[in-house]
């Protein structure tokens, strides 16, 4: 993996998802390599660049610090990368971030694959309103590996979930769905999640993109789903699970 530090302009750019207004990403690229990842495609990145390449915003934490200033709103870390992929155990980008939103009572949530997240437990947990989310495509670690190889393990993940039960607002993010990975699995998951008492869990289809490249297999089952199927057969399964959930499609 390469590391390159760059110094950038701004920090926060205003935000396309829902309920958020700004995105902060300190890193560009993801050393996770999750062979579904559309960041690269959205971003005008080349896979082999994204995949390979971290480029490490070097001076975020004083842009934000000016930025946060005159914006104001509801920000989401890591929306095209992972905050805590691994380059932030020598970097701390992120923690440092944290630090500067904390200071100007920002509202934040994050969603990661990694268990590095606990490291900042003692940050996250003084923020008025901080949302903490791990992303859940299976509870196949031998899946995981194959599709997400960089990323934190399952029972890690979950253990993010449980650690921050009462010193954050938790979710699971359970996507994107992909049939044979997911389904499988998805009554043992709800299950899990319902007894570590996550606060909400969202669901999101798989976000095909122009020109992305695919395991053979992988592509011909996704092009393949009927989503609306998906969601009606997990409408089933949430029946009595007593947690609110919502849908990304």
């Amino acid at each position: 993996m390469k590391y390159i530090e760059i110094f950038v302009k701004t920090a926060l750019s205003k935000s396309g998802l829902e309920n958020t207004d700004y995105s902060l990403n300190p890193y560009r690229g993801c050393e996770h390599q999750c062979v579904y990842c559309y960041a690269p495609y959205v971003t005008h990145t080349p896979l082999e660049i994204w995949r390979t390449t971290v480029f490490i915003k070097k001076n975020i934490p004083t842009v934000l610090d000016k930025e946060l200033r005159r914006k104001k709103g509801f920000i989401t870390i890591g929306s095209v990368t992972d905050a805590y992929q691994p380059a932030e155990r020598k970097y701390e980008l992120t923690r440092k971030s944290l630090e500067v939103l904390l200071k100007h009572r920002g509202r934040i949530s994050i969603l990661t694959k990694s268990n590095l997240i606990l490291r900042d437990i003692d940050i996250i947990e003084k923020f008025e309103e901080a949302h903490v989310g791990v992303t859940l495509t299976t509870l196949s670690d031998e899946k995981r590996r194959l599709m997400e190889p960089n990323s934190s393990s399952i029972e890690e993940r979950l253990d993010v979930l449980e650690n921050f039960r009462g010193k954050a607002i938790t979710y699971a993010f359970i996507g994107p769905i992909i049939p044979s990975i997911t389904m499988p699995y998805l009554e043992s998951m709800l299950k899990i999640l319902r007894n570590i008492g996550v606060d909400y869990i969202i669901f999101d289809r798989f976000r095909w993109k122009k020109n992305m490249v695919l395991p053979e297999n992988l592509e011909k089952e996704i092009r393949n789903t009927n989503y609306w199927e998906i969601k009606r057969k997990i409408y089933r399964g949430v029946k009595s699970l007593e947690i609110p959930i919502y849908f990304d499609w």
